[in-house]
């Protein structure tokens, strides 16, 4: 038997956090199952899910990761991950997820808008980065789609309820986006 724990990190960056944060896990015979990880002006966060033998409680996690060399400064979260818990299904299949962009001016409120488009149409966002360069804001969305949904439908509504807001958006397949930037 073993036991799953979600696992944040987030910290000012430097070189070797997920060395120091891996070799921790991996000291305890904590097992990765996901992880995800990205830094954003300067700070560093990660999450993460590992399996650990029994026994191995919160506690030990956190003094694990606490004695790591610079780790004790870190903001480190530690949760006990429910698998019972129900989440949004995962992609039927490759067919159904498109990467969706948008840019524009920047100003408030602009994920919050897109965000709840998508949830209006039922489509689940697998992934999502954003930045802010000068006074455009560019956001690159992986989302999953239902299968009944019409995508050339869909596409036109998104551009006409986003024109509001300034946004330029394009969907595309994500074998499509990939061939496309692979040139």
């Amino acid at each position: 038997m073993s036991i799953p724990y979600i696992i944040s990190v987030m910290s000012h960056d430097r070189i070797g956090i997920i060395a120091d944060v891996t070799a921790a896990i991996k000291a305890l015979h904590g097992n990765l199952e996901d992880l995800s990880q990205t830094v954003v002006r300067g700070y560093f966060s990660m999450i993460l899910l590992a399996r650990f033998p029994d026994g191995t409680t919160e506690d030990n996690l956190r003094q694990a990761l606490h004695a790591v060399k610079d780790l004790a400064t870190f903001e480190i979260g530690i949760e006990p991950f429910q698998e019972d818990i129900p989440t949004a299904p995962p992609p039927a299949d490759a067919d159904s997820t498109y990467v969706l962009t948008a840019s524009g001016p920047d100003h408030i409120g602009l994920v919050a808008a897109l965000a709840e488009y998508l949830r209006q149409k039922d489509i689940n966002i697998i992934d999502l980065a954003t930045r802010r360069e000068n006074d455009d804001y560019i956001m690159m969305f992986l989302v999953s789609l239902p299968p009944t949904l019409d995508v050339a439908k869909l596409q036109r509504s998104l551009k006409i309820a986003m024109e509001e807001f300034g946004l330029e958006v394009g969907l595309r397949h994500r074998a499509l986006f990939r061939r496309a930037n692979d040139i």
